[in-house]
């Protein structure tokens, strides 16, 4: 099995993030060696686990630096994040259940050619205003801004959706049969998204 070796060339000169890009290429290859050479479902788990944990820190770090920098295309590059999550979240699903049937290389293909495509092109995009050469968009500080201190997360809302939000979580925070209706819907189409996610690594991961 051939392996992407990491070069210069996919630096972008932002030290933590570089830092995150190589600790990320490194757990991609070390999947793919793993399940490669057969190392255990154990060991290929843990590794699948820590590339997930390790992508939600590495991706809340960079929107962290983008929000503060207002970064215009903001909203753009987290859809490109969460759907990258999803994949992994895929994958350690379909492993969970198939192991045997995962492909290697096509894990390994796959995740190279996306972190590499998002390293060259897309976070490309964001340098200049993160290293202070373009101005930001002082919106996108202000509405995605984290109030840590409060818990509260800005999340990003179609317009004509807000009031169903506000009144969903209203109803869910109450012992209510409306309550208990959203319950079950939620365990629906979570049932519906594993679903999904299984056909998706399936067809990306499988033999």
């Amino acid at each position: 099995m051939k392996f992407q070796e990491w070069s210069k060339e996919f630096e972008i000169g932002i030290g933590a993030i570089d830092k995150d890009h190589q600790t990320l290429f490194n757990t991609i290859r070390q999947l793919g060696e793993h399940i490669h050479e057969d190392r255990g479902d154990g060991r290929i788990k843990a590794t699948i686990n820590a590339l997930l944990l390790y992508v939600d820190e590495h991706f809340e770090r960079e929107e962290r630096f983008m929000i503060r920098a207002g970064y215009p295309d903001f909203v753009a590059h987290k859809q490109e994040h969460d759907r990258f999550r999803d994949v992994i979240m895929s994958l350690r699903d379909f492993h969970d259940k198939n192991p045997a049937a995962i492909d290697a290389q096509k894990i390994v293909s796959f995740l190279e050619e996306w972190l590499l495509h998002h390293i060259l092109k897309v976070d490309n995009h964001y340098k200049p205003y993160l290293n202070g050469e373009k101005e930001g968009d002082h919106t996108i500080t202000q509405t995605f801004q984290v109030n840590a201190s409060a818990h509260i997360i800005q999340l990003p809302c179609p317009a004509d959706k807000e009031e169903h939000v506000r009144h969903f979580l209203k109803l869910i925070s109450e012992n209510t049969e409306e309550g208990l209706l959203i319950d079950q819907a939620v365990e629906k189409i979570t049932r519906m998204q594993q679903t999904r996610r299984e056909k998706k690594a399936r067809e990306l991961f499988g033999k």
